[in-house]
């Protein structure tokens, strides 16, 4: 008897997100959705029985597009069509060893931000005729190896075109500060604090229904308006600690990071962020999915 993946945990929690967050997008506009594997949520028995690295993999991208040609249709339907393709038979989706991906190790990612389409198709060009010279001179130098290389190269060329999607933004609509608590102070009792001083220093900041509190496995995401951030982002960040009831509540963070921007961390190293990839509110991140805490606040 067929298995199946399922990856929307709860699905009024992703229209939510789709009816607060998603902005339609233009003409030549895509979302990207991501199904990851993550290496570290395995077992060192599980990382060998499924060949899996300890980085994990990137399984399948989705792209979600407006339908209907000139007609430009777009609502959830659309939307949550390209989820419920990751709840497809468990042999459609197998590991380096042939066996299914342990449920407990995926995560369904979203880029909150749309990708330009022509920017991506361009790219992929560029990289094309980067290959195609590559192979011409390999024949020119009559290099067997080289040329084989490259004929294997060639008929990859436009997957690169769904890898460049993340790093090629057409709006930005929403900036993402990531909060990531440390491992062993993930209880309920941090978690509140967070998400209390996170609420208190974004309605400071921004004003209720501009910034999203999305409650993650090991942290939280807090997406802003981009037109709301007219300061330095590092601003909200101290901000946070400040409202944060618990003295020792900066102690339980492991990194807090801007999106689209670079800072010091605790630890001195300098870290940016860029493509607003977060776990999708409503879809699996391991055992659990994540959820926005201040919905109320949309109203």
């Amino acid at each position: 008897m067929a298995e199946y993946y399922n990856m929307v945990l709860n699905e009024e929690e992703l229209h939510w997100f789709f009816d607060h967050i998603i902005q339609k997008p233009l003409e030549y506009e895509t979302y990207m959705i991501l199904l990851a594997c993550r290496g570290k949520k395995l077992t060192d028995e599980e990382r060998e029985y499924t060949k899996v690295g300890a980085r994990g993999e990137m399984m399948r991208e989705e792209l979600i597009r407006c339908k209907g040609g000139l007609k430009q249709e777009w609502n959830f339907d659309i939307y949550r069509q390209a989820f419920y393709a990751y709840n497809c038979d468990k042999r459609f989706l197998l590991t380096p060893s042939g066996v299914p991906y342990p449920e407990h190790a995926l995560v369904v990612y979203s880029v909150v931000n749309p990708t330009n389409e022509i920017d991506c198709i361009e790219d992929t060009f560029e990289h094309y005729n980067k290959e195609r010279k590559n192979l011409t001179a390999a024949i020119l130098r009559g290099s067997k190896p080289g040329i084989q290389d490259h004929l294997v190269k060639m008929p990859k060329v436009f997957e690169h075109m769904k890898s460049c999607h993340a790093s090629h933004t057409s709006r930005r609509i929403w900036l993402d500060f990531d909060m990531d608590i440390r491992k062993e102070c993930r209880v309920p009792k941090v978690f509140e604090e967070a998400a209390i001083a996170l609420r208190k220093a974004g309605e400071l900041l921004f004003g209720k229904g501009n910034f999203a509190v999305i409650k993650t496995n090991g942290g939280f995401h807090t997406l802003v308006r981009k037109e709301c951030l007219t300061f330095n982002p590092n601003i909200f960040l101290k901000e946070v600690f400040e409202q944060a009831d618990n003295l020792l509540f900066p102690q339980y963070v492991d990194e807090f990071v801007a999106n689209d921007s670079s800072h010091k961390s605790k630890a001195g190293n300098n870290i940016i962020k860029r493509s607003a990839l977060i776990p999708t509110p409503g879809c699996r991140q391991y055992d659990d999915y994540p959820w926005v805490v201040n919905k109320e606040d949309f109203e």
